[in-house]
């Protein structure tokens, strides 16, 4: 993950900076509004998340976060500011969320969690198998993706052969379960629910193909193999930790 810090504070930009590191991400940093753009029009696409400082020299942040909206493709970009109006205004000009200052370590680490939630891709071809995390397209995809995490969902695309590509919503562990299952213990077939509230269903995913033949679920159904899937994620979860841990 890579966070650009937009903040003039020299000594808050290097403790942010420092907090970034400890927790495995890399990052850049701009002293004003003006660097800020001109680092995300440097770099487009390789920002997960932009730390927007709002009271910078230049340009500000606000107008900052209104060029970044307009010159480059969609990322989050979250306000930082001891200034209770702009909670008022962050949305205003494009941006995603707002902490205030000062923050606690803890708080921040929160936020850029969910402020930085990706779909999955899942791309099939000729027995080859591979999972890439994709950013939101837009402001609303992102709201969907932020929405569908905080039930312990996430959205993941199946990608195949044309006609067979399929989007689903599952268990935020079923892309890691679906990778286990074809690269651990080299199986043809696994199987997962889709737990779109309009039609549920039991999957059936093959390597060899990206076929994806679904049975949908009534609601007792549903809940009790929702339920079996829940326990299976935990156990397998359980399995994965253990195995880094030895």
């Amino acid at each position: 993950m890579k966070i650009l810090i937009a903040e003039d504070n020299v000594r808050l930009q290097k403790s942010v900076g420092m907090l970034l590191k400890c927790w495995g991400f890399d990052f850049d940093t701009a002293s004003n509004g003006r660097e800020a753009v001109e680092q995300a029009v440097a770099n487009e696409g390789a920002y997960d998340l932009c730390l927007m400082d709002i009271d910078m020299p230049i340009m500000d942040g606000c107008e900052a976060a209104q060029t970044i909206r307009r010159e480059v493709r969609y990322f989050p970009i979250m306000a930082l500011s001891g200034n209770a109006y702009i909670e008022e205004k962050f949305a205003a000009a494009g941006m995603d969320d707002y902490l205030p200052k000062p923050f606690e370590a803890d708080r921040l680490l929160g936020k850029i969690r969910e402020l930085t939630v990706k779909a999955f891709d899942l791309f099939f071809d000729n027995f080859e198998f591979r999972i890439k995390k994709e950013m939101p397209m837009d402001p609303k995809q992102a709201e969907e993706l932020r929405g569908l995490a905080k039930q312990g969902l996430c959205k993941m695309r199946l990608r195949g052969a044309g006609a067979h590509d399929v989007t689903v919503t599952v268990h935020k562990n079923i892309p890691n379960s679906i990778a286990y299952d074809f690269i651990q213990e080299e199986a043809e077939l696994t199987t997962f629910i889709d737990r779109d509230k309009d039609s549920p269903a039991e999957c059936y995913l093959f390597k060899s193909n990206c076929l994806v033949p679904a049975v949908l679920l009534d609601g007792e159904q549903y809940e009790e193999k929702c339920k079996k899937e829940d326990e299976k994620m935990q156990k397998r979860k359980e399995l994965l930790t253990a195995k880094k841990e030895t």
